[in-house]
């Protein structure tokens, strides 16, 4: 069985490597503009939502561009400014990337090929951020966490029903591998159920989040103010570089 390309996370864990592997964020900063290894990819999951909507998938993509941006200027990373699409439908579309972001303010719906599709490419070694941004909107059923119920209650135990989903404590690595969160995942919105792991065989393959992190990366300042910007965007950096570097296991 062919695995995820390893070509990017090779590439991005040589870079952090050179610059001394996470010695202090300091130092990471001061090597961000000596520092430039390959580029490696970002890319964002299509999917559809309940309803027949096939379009939500790719509300807000400006909040990507502006994450990928503080990489490139606050990390020696070499994260591509390309707003690549991975289509759920298309297996061959999702293996080249080893990290994907599956955002939609609607909950997805997805069908009996989607989730082998889905699950297929976590078994290869894929890693998955999922969250929505809903900035002042609520659903039909009057809530705001529509999107991570679903993928909680639904979606997951669909995709890898012999996995567990739980949250994550506050010391896990995903909150200290790059920039530091003594209390964990930062909330910007919504019902604060906390950053959830889908682990399997002792790896985490999914990262499920509830706070809106990616409405901070969109427009953080004016929604939240400048603080929980800041925070939303490190908490980004983080989730991106534990996504490159974790183990993928075999």
């Amino acid at each position: 069985m062919k695995g995820i390309s390893e070509t990017s996370r090779r590439r991005f864990l040589r870079t952090l490597l050179a610059s001394a592997a996470f010695p202090s964020v300091n130092q990471l900063l001061a090597s961000a503009g000596e520092v430039r290894g390959p580029l490696s990819p970002w890319a964002r999951l299509q999917f559809p939502c309940r309803g027949g909507d096939n379009n939500n998938w790719n509300v807000w993509p400006n909040g990507d561009l502006k994450l990928i941006d503080e990489l490139r200027a606050t990390s020696p990373t070499n994260v591509d400014r390309r707003w690549n699409v991975a289509n759920i439908s298309r297996l061959e579309t999702m293996t080249p990337f080893p990290f994907l972001f599956m955002h939609s303010e609607a909950a997805p719906e997805l069908s009996g090929t989607e989730c082998a599709n889905l699950r297929e490419y976590l078994l290869r070694g894929g890693f998955l951020f999922a969250e929505d941004c809903v900035n002042g909107k609520f659903h039909s059923d009057g809530s705001k966490d529509a999107f991570f119920r679903r993928m909680a209650e639904v979606e997951f135990s669909r995709i890898l029903p012999e996995a567990k989903l739980e949250r994550l404590p506050d010391d896990h690595p995903v909150f200290h591998c790059f920039h530091h969160f003594q209390n964990g995942l930062p909330h910007m919105q919504g019902i604060p159920h906390g950053l959830h792991g889908l682990i399997l065989n002792g790896r985490v393959v999914a990262l499920l989040s509830p706070s809106d992190i990616h409405c901070g990366w969109t427009n953080g300042d004016e929604w939240f103010g400048h603080e929980k910007r800041v925070q939303a965007m490190q908490m980004g950096a983080n989730i991106y570089v534990y996504a490159m570097t974790a183990p993928t296991g075999g």
